[in-house]
């Protein structure tokens, strides 16, 4: 499974959601697949994807996706405790493992050396998790994700293919225009 067959097929099954990704890759790919005001992309931020969707999750009632990596996630693995412990109902963590440091040399990551994320978030007091090869897998795990409470840590396995283009993407325009979305929405708390 490739990435960015598998965020177009996330996208199909998302509407007003908030999406969350990881630098790089997942942020150029997401863009490509269908930018929207409610995507948030994280350039220069690797570890912090998934706390940054734990706390529009925690702020606002509708589902958040977090697209992370599984080098993100190595790097900063108190983010999936602190979700257990968090335990919010409307997030969906999906986690593009392609078992590598892919920006800086392709060297292999802990998960190809026998790093388990899925059971490391099972430890963490996530029980609605699942790792997924195939993108019909995906498809099914994704659209169980929206529909149940959570939150959910899907692992999806991927292949790594050649880059896309950098996305036209600056960071204070993304924070705007991801704020913005949100104008009139009646949010918990206010």
């Amino acid at each position: 499974m490739h990435r960015y067959d598998a965020t177009k097929l996330l996208l199909r099954h998302l509407k007003d959601e908030p999406v969350v990704a990881n630098l790089g890759p997942t942020t150029d790919e997401l863009w490509h697949a269908g930018h929207r005001d409610r995507n948030f992309y994280t350039y220069g931020s690797m570890g912090l994807c998934s706390p940054l969707a734990l706390g529009m999750a925690l702020s606002q009632p509708g589902k958040v996706v977090s697209l992370d990596g599984d080098g993100a996630l190595l790097m900063n693995m108190g983010a999936i405790a602190t979700i257990g412990r968090e335990k919010p109902k409307n997030l969906v963590v999906v986690v593009w493992d392609n078992e590598q440091w892919g920006q800086t040399g392709h060297q292999p990551s802990h998960t190809a050396l026998g790093t388990d994320l899925e059971a490391v978030a099972r430890s963490c007091n996530i029980p609605k998790t699942a790792t997924v090869r195939t993108l019909e897998d995906l498809d099914q795990v994704f659209r169980q994700a929206l529909k149940e409470d959570g939150p959910w840590f899907i692992v999806a396995k991927i292949e790594e293919t050649e880059y896309l283009p950098v996305s036209p993407v600056e960071p204070e325009a993304t924070l705007y225009r991801f704020r913005r979305s949100f104008v009139g929405q009646e949010m918990p708390g206010h």
